[in-house]
């Protein structure tokens, strides 16, 4: 039973439009969420999900913005807030994968894997505890926050990095905010990358199933009210982050 669990509350979804940010934002919406469906280049995938959300109620939003970009990103909140009614949720899920062995990784790339998957999202939440107040965040990791992993190179080390502000975070801005973050596995093959490269991994996996993007954003929507819970990291992996090097993908 699905519920109006979080009718009249106000969510910003960063990366929305697709893949597992598409899962959050149904699931949401599936509780009574009224939902911004943040996109940098899905445009018209953001606006087919904003149509799809109707089913559940009107008054969803699509919003455009280039994170990376200081300037776009320090009027984003500012500008929903003026807009619309206060925010009372940030799920950093916009991301940016890649893998490079530390030795291999060059001064751009780092810096591109840092301003996509730690500065960005940090800078988000800092802009929600001064703008919104009150509310709850959650940020989407990565298995690998568990793990030496060199293969996953700064991409890594910028996940951990979030890792670290989600814990240091919720400790400090509690009890107004609470901050979380849901760490997925194995759920859906890198963009341009085939399926079928994937399934070696499988075998690996405690659970031996992939994850669906379904079950992630249940863990999202479960920690949205879950009040007594920050400083969380919730693993939704099939036990990956328990497998060690070999549950991890081959370079």
């Amino acid at each position: 039973m699905i519920g109006n669990t979080l009718q009249g509350k106000r969510f910003l979804v960063t990366g929305g439009a697709r893949r597992i940010g598409r899962a959050i934002c149904l699931r949401l919406a599936a509780a009574g969420a009224q939902v911004v469906v943040h996109y940098r280049n899905s445009r018209n995938e953001a606006e087919e999900l904003r149509r799809e959300l109707e089913a559940f109620c009107s008054d969803h939003e699509k919003v455009q913005c280039e994170l990376t970009v200081r300037k776009e990103r320090e009027q984003l909140i500012p500008w929903l807030i003026r807009n619309g009614s206060p925010l009372d949720g940030l799920i950093n899920n916009a991301s940016m994968y890649s893998r490079a062995r530390l030795a291999d990784c060059e001064p751009d790339a780092v810096q591109n894997d840092y301003a996509v998957n730690f500065h960005a999202p940090f800078q988000l939440m800092r802009d929600f505890k001064h703008h919104c107040g009150r509310g709850t965040i959650i940020n989407m990791l990565d298995q690998r926050v568990h793990l030496v992993d060199p293969g996953a190179g700064s991409y890594g080390l910028a996940k951990k990095s979030l890792r670290d502000a989600t814990e240091a975070t919720a400790g400090e801005w509690a009890p107004n905010i609470r901050v979380n973050a849901v760490a997925p596995g194995f759920v859906l093959p890198p963009p341009g990358v085939d399926p079928a490269k994937m399934d070696g991994l499988l075998e690996e996996i405690p659970m031996q199933m992939q994850t669906s993007p379904e079950e992630v954003a249940e863990a999202v929507y479960f920690l949205t009210n879950a009040e007594t819970i920050t400083g969380e990291i919730l693993f939704v992996d099939g036990g990956m982050h328990l497998g060690g090097p070999a549950a991890q993908e081959k370079q």
